[in-house]
């Protein structure tokens, strides 16, 4: 059974490498963007998937830097602190 810090690191692992894959949905959407006639339907929907993605990736950065500072607080009271 996963301790709570070893399920919250592992938690952090999985937001940061969705925040990492959203990144690079977002930098190809602004790349094909730039290469989309703009008004055009695709532009339409090439906006809503980087809005969506931004969005994502901003709930999941609370959400990281939520669990660092409740595992970096759980180090300190159980004295793991480097």
């Amino acid at each position: 059974m996963q301790s709570v810090a070893e399920r919250d690191q592992s938690i952090g692992l999985v937001t940061h490498d969705l925040i990492n894959k959203l990144s690079a949905i977002v930098g190809n959407c602004d790349l094909l963007l730039e290469a989309t006639e703009q008004g055009t339907e695709h532009a339409r929907r090439l906006n809503l998937i980087l809005e969506m993605a931004n969005a994502a990736a901003m709930e999941l950065k609370k959400l990281h830097h939520q669990l660092a500072r409740r595992i970096r607080s759980t180090d300190e009271q159980q004295g793991n602190v480097a």
